[in-house]
């Protein structure tokens, strides 16, 4: 059984998550469009470009990981809105 405000919980769980995909997408966006940037940035710095590209890369591998995480998330609300909603039916 089930009632409105888990329901409502529900749905507002999911909209959070897909708003959530949408901020990690765009940041992870943000990092691939900045990758000369930064490279550049690091290099000015001092920095040799091998621990350069190692360091764009373990950033990228980290929005990576949150993308992955958020869309793993919407889709975990996504599927407990939906089997909410059949149980109304």
């Amino acid at each position: 059984m089930y009632d409105q405000a888990q329901v409502d919980l529900a749905r507002n769980l999911w909209e959070q998550s897909k708003a959530a995909v949408a901020q990690g997408h765009q940041a992870w966006d943000l990092v691939m469009k900045s990758h000369k940037t930064m490279l550049d940035s690091m290099r000015a710095a001092g920095a040799p470009f091998a621990l350069a590209a190692d360091q764009f890369d373990k950033l990228m591998e980290f929005h990576s990981a949150q993308y992955k995480a958020a869309l793993d998330y919407m889709d975990k609300m996504s599927a407990e809105y939906q089997k909410l909603l059949a149980q109304a039916k």
